[in-house]
C-alpha cells in the first residue's frame, strides 16, 4: 500500500469517527444541555474511544467547533467568475441560496440542536460570514468598483447574509411554512435589489 493510499484510508477513518462524534452529540442535545454533556458520555453514545476522542480534541468544547467547521466544509458554496456581469452575480447569488436552503434542509437536525444552546451564534455567525464572503467575492475582478463601494461593499455583504440565514434557519426548522420555490421567489427579489445597487455603482464609474 502506497503511503497515499495510507493517508486516505486514515482520512477516511478520522472522518467516520468524526461523524459518528457528531451524531451522538446531536441525539444527547435531544434530551440535556451541552453545558451538562460529557465527553465520556458523547464517547460511549458514538463508541468512540475517549482516548481517541482526546487525540483529536481538546474537550467538547473544542470538538463543538470542529464540527461547525466540519459542518461548513459540506458547504460548496461556489465560485466568483473571471469576469464581472451584474447578470453573473444575480445567478451566482441565487445558486448560492438554494445551496444554502438545501443545506439547512439536510442538516435539520443539526441546526434545530444548535439554535436551542447559547452556542448557536457561532455557527449562524460562521455561516453568515462565509456567505458575506461570497458576495464580496463576486466583484473582487472589479477592483474599481470595489474601492468606490468602499464600506458600502462590507455592510451591504453582511447585511444580506445575515437576513439570509435568518430566512433559511426559519424555513427549516418551523413548520408549514413556504415552499422551496417560494422563498426562492421572494429572494431573487432581493437579490435584483443589491445587485440594482451594485450596478448603481457601476453605471456611475462609467459616466
Amino acid at each position: 500500500m502506497t503511503q497515499e493510499s495510507k493517508r486516505k484510508k486514515i482520512d477516511v477513518r478520522v472522518k467516520r469517527t468524526y461523524e459518528q462524534l457528531t451524531v451522538a452529540m446531536i441525539e444527547l442535545l435531544a434530551k440535556k444541555s451541552f453545558d451538562d454533556l460529557t465527553v465520556l458520555e458523547i464517547c460511549n453514545r458514538a463508541k468512540v474511544h475517549r482516548a481517541t476522542f482526546y487525540k483529536h480534541f481538546i474537550d467538547k468544547h473544542d470538538f463543538l467547533n470542529c464540527c461547525f467547521k466540519m459542518k461548513l466544509s459540506e458547504l460548496d458554496l461556489g465560485k466568483s467568475d473571471k469576469e464581472f456581469s451584474i447578470e453573473r452575480m444575480n445567478e451566482n447569488c441565487m445558486k448560492m441560496i438554494e445551496k444554502v436552503l438545501n443545506f439547512v434542509a439536510d442538516n435539520k437536525e443539526f441546526v434545530t440542536c444548535v439554535s436551542t444552546e447559547h452556542f448557536s451564534s457561532s455557527f449562524t455567525n460562521s455561516l453568515s460570514d462565509a456567505i458575506a464572503e461570497f458576495i464580496i467575492e463576486q466583484i473582487k475582478t472589479k477592483s474599481n468598483l470595489r474601492d468606490k463601494l468602499g464600506y458600502n461593499l462590507q455592510l451591504m455583504a453582511h447585511y444580506y447574509a445575515g437576513a439570509i440565514v435568518g430566512l433559511a434557519h426559519w424555513w427549516s426548522t418551523s413548520e408549514n411554512v413556504c415552499s422551496k420555490q417560494m422563498f426562492l421567489e421572494f429572494a431573487k427579489i432581493k437579490i435584483d435589489d443589491l445587485c440594482n445597487y451594485f450596478e448603481s455603482f457601476s453605471v456611475a464609474d462609467k459616466s
